[in-house]
């Protein structure tokens, strides 16, 4: 059978089976004989003997270094939504769809104080209203609402709309290669989007302006008669024209952590958030991976541990996530980073969780924060409370066991419905609570807990990275250090 007719996106007809999309991967660095073994047992259908199948972290970086434009990561999504129609998903992924009991989104909003939740209620009713601009907020970005309240997001205050019923404009279900459900969130982008007029979409994420404006038109034959570009475009050009002046310089070492999704749009994003770096005063030092060869932050890491051997340990996941988090930290700390700016809430979130974790003072910031400061401003910072309030949700998950049975399959995405996450019930709020008081306590609060807790994750960590490396063969144990 030819490509087209056993493949969704990836040709196999241009694949010449080089190998070069997992040699060259900065992830993977297989030997080239391994590395062309690996893309034909993945071909074949072979997930048990692909290294990429058990350790890519979906960065789709494997698409740009491939000769021949066959797009291997198209191949590795149709293999985990193969893998997850045939056994379902384990029930740690319950975590990162917020149909689901025990998602993300409704155990951090019960943590929340009243004054982000009222945030979170004005942003989704703003959904219903007619905008011709509108910031969409997107799914990570409310994890951390405080960051709306920076006084430099003022004249877009009054666009400011968005809800998780809206799936991140399918980045996700994407990246875990539920493919039928990102097709599904195309109608309910385009009704929601019509219903409100909107003609101007600012992307809170600039991972979801990728979603709307490369992977859904390219992959999946959507159109939207709406322009859509970056906050963090929009920050840039406010400071180039002044309109936004810099008071404070930011003068420290700042390293940038580029983003999976930051290869889409031509890139340019890359220098977008460097751009906003240097106009707040920074000093720009460069990671040893960075730019279109970046690493992802570890939590889109997490994702192959849902799939294939192993995948009933919600463990695996979490030392898997930590593992790759902590690269990223000893990358800045190696480049002499004072800070990093990372521009997607969810690296941000996750880069302070692993910097709360390991005890390291490295300072994480959104690019917001850092031009809040900038400007003269004080901006609000519950970054690293809310990553233990985040760890809250995995501890429920993993040391009490998962209240919502075993291996799944997600519910269909109705495009009619703007869902709300599933609620906590109130067992399972004050669990949180408690979960959250403890973590909190042990890891934001110097003393023998927290060293004990940093010491037992980072042990935890390392003894992952180390077996992941001897498991990638020698270039990789090499490459990977």
């Amino acid at each position: 059978m030819t490509g087209p007719e056993r493949f969704r996106w990836f040709r196999e007809d241009r694949c010449d089976r080089c190998g070069i999309c997992f040699s060259e991967c900065p992830v993977l660095r297989l030997p080239q004989e391994e590395a062309r073994r690996d893309i034909e047992a993945l071909i074949a259908g072979d997930t048990e003997h692909s290294k990429a199948f058990r350790y890519c972290t979906t960065c789709n970086l494997c698409d740009a270094l491939c000769p021949q434009d066959a797009d291997p990561y198209e191949l590795l999504l149709q293999r985990f939504h193969e893998d997850g129609q045939r056994r379902g998903l384990p029930p740690i992924a319950r975590m990162v769809l917020p149909t689901e009991p025990g998602n993300l989104w409704s155990g951090v909003r019960c943590l929340m104080g009243p004054g982000e939740r009222s945030l979170l209620d004005r942003w989704r009713l703003a959904l219903g209203r007619p905008h011709e601009e509108v910031l969409l907020t997107g799914f990570y970005a409310n994890l951390v609402p405080y960051l709306g309240q920076a006084t430099v997001l003022d004249p877009l205050r009054p666009h400011i709309a968005g809800s998780e019923g809206l799936w991140g404009c399918g980045g996700d279900t994407n990246k875990m290669g539920l493919l039928d459900h990102t097709e599904q969130v195309v109608p309910l982008l385009r009704r929601v989007f019509a219903e409100m007029g909107v003609r101007k979409v600012w992307c809170f994420m600039s991972a979801e302006a990728a979603m709307l404006t490369e992977v859904l038109p390219r992959r999946y034959g959507a159109r939207f008669d709406v322009e859509v570009s970056t906050l963090d475009e929009w920050l840039l050009g406010r400071l180039q024209r002044g309109e936004i002046r810099v008071t404070a310089p930011q003068t420290r070492r700042v390293a940038v952590h580029d983003h999976c999704m930051a290869r889409y749009l031509d890139g340019r994003l890359h220098d977008t958030v460097r751009g906003v770096v240097r106009a707040c005063g920074g000093e720009l030092v460069e990671m040893q991976h960075c730019r279109e060869r970046a690493l992802c932050c570890g939590w889109a890491a997490t994702i192959p541990t849902l799939y294939g051997p192993g995948s009933d340990s919600p463990r695996r996941s979490l030392t898997y996530m930590l593992a790759s988090l902590r690269r990223r930290l000893d990358e800045a700390h190696a480049a002499g980073a004072e800070a990093i700016v990372a521009g997607c809430p969810a690296c941000y979130l996750f880069l302070n969780l692993a910097a709360v974790v390991g005890g390291d003072r490295l300072e994480i910031l959104h690019p917001i924060e850092l031009v809040e400061r900038a400007a003269g401003g004080d901006p609000v910072r519950r970054a690293r409370q809310r990553a233990a309030d985040v760890l809250a949700v995995a501890a429920q998950l993993l040391l009490e066991g998962d209240r919502g049975g075993g291996r799944f399959v997600p519910a269909p995405i109705d495009p009619e419905a703007l869902i709300e996450p599933r609620p906590t019930t109130p067992e399972e709020s004050r669990r949180l609570r408690r979960w959250s008081a403890v973590l909190r306590a042990a890891l934001l609060r110097r003393g023998p807990a927290r060293a004990a807790l940093t010491r037992g994750l980072r042990r935890s960590s390392d003894l992952y990275g180390l077996l992941m490396r001897l498991r990638m063969g020698a270039r990789g144990a090499r490459e990977t250090r």
